[in-house]
């Protein structure tokens, strides 16, 4: 997502207003694929036996959003809570949701309050001074959300001299500080620690915004009101990954562990399920629940497998570069 430096979220997004009008609802699928053949007996959590991970699920769909009246069935829900589901079951422990402040992630790895962090975190320069991480679990992409009454911005170099949002910190800012660094007139940056982008771009405050593509699609593209468009394709490819403490004692084991389980879930086709089949429910513009897949994958996501731990690694061409962390 875009998130702090510190995250999106995406790699993750309080809506703010816009939850009162796009209520998510049940989640029907879980983790799916054949996860039931246990590694051997993980070790390197802070409490045996229990995965504690830290999320912010104030940030919403598609990664993770808190049980409510209209979601009985299931303590959270969305694409990342299904994979921490999968990721549970293979190692034979509780899987349990953290909840942090996202900015503040990089302090409860640090205070050891949490094994680790997930959240639509970006394998990114200004995330690794923070954290290590796994190796890549999605793919992702920044996209461009206008009103469909927009008719001035088609593409990136179109937000010059308009006022663009995005979170505080999230990738997205610092794709856009950079561009301004070399470009006049500049994009006119609004940035928030609780942006509320749906309902400013419908006010005017703001011309667009900026954000990862999961995130736009989920409460943009597919926004019953049929007011958003994304413009100007898929931007800035990188990865999401897992972020853990460099200086927990416990990193190194229980690194290889997440890293050895995300390979397995990617050679038996339970990231591509999840990515592909996973959905919840939206209200349509009848207020009638409507099935909204997570839509996830791309092409891209084939990149994935050049990063296993376990199995043989592909060697899929003109993959977003990896930086070490």
């Amino acid at each position: 997502m875009i998130h702090s430096s510190a995250r999106l979220s995406p790699q993750r997004w309080r809506i703010g207003a816009f939850v009162s009008c796009l209520f998510v609802l049940t989640l029907i699928v879980s983790a799916c694929g054949n996860t039931s053949a246990n590694t051997t007996a993980a070790t390197g959590f802070l409490h045996p036996g229990v995965m504690a991970w830290g999320e912010d699920s104030t940030g919403g769909m598609p990664y993770i959003a808190p049980k409510d009246s209209s979601n009985p069935n299931a303590p959270f829900y969305g694409y990342e809570y299904d994979l921490a589901n999968a990721m549970a079951k293979m190692l034979g422990v509780k899987n349990q949701p953290t909840q942090v402040t996202y900015s503040n992630w990089p302090q409860g790895l640090a205070s050891e309050q949490y094994d680790f962090f997930m959240n639509g975190l970006e394998i990114a320069p200004e995330n690794a001074s923070q954290a290590t991480f796994s190796i890549p679990y999605y793919v992702y992409t920044q996209s461009i959300v206008v009103l469909k009454s927009n008719n001035t911005i088609h593409s990136f170099d179109d937000l010059r001299g308009k006022k663009v949002e995005t979170g505080t910190a999230y990738k997205a800012q610092f794709i856009m500080e950079d561009y301004n660094k070399t470009h006049s007139p500049q994009i006119n940056i609004i940035t928030s620690d609780n942006p509320t982008p749906f309902s400013d771009l419908t006010s005017h405050r703001v011309d667009a915004f900026f954000i990862d593509t999961p995130i736009a699609e989920w409460y943009g593209q597919h926004d019953p009101s049929g007011d958003f468009k994304i413009v100007g394709g898929f931007l800035d490819p990188g990865y999401y990954g897992i972020g853990f403490s460099r200086t927990n004692k416990n990193t190194p084991k229980l690194k290889k562990e997440i890293n050895d389980v995300l390979s397995r879930l990617w050679e038996n086709g339970t990231l591509e399920n999840i990515y592909k089949n996973g959905y919840a429910y939206n209200t349509n513009a009848a207020g009638q629940p409507v099935k909204q897949p997570y839509d996830m994958w791309t092409p891209q996501e084939d990149c994935l497998g050049n990063f296993v731990t376990v199995g043989t690694p592909t060697h899929v061409p003109n993959c977003p570069p990896l930086i070490p962390s």
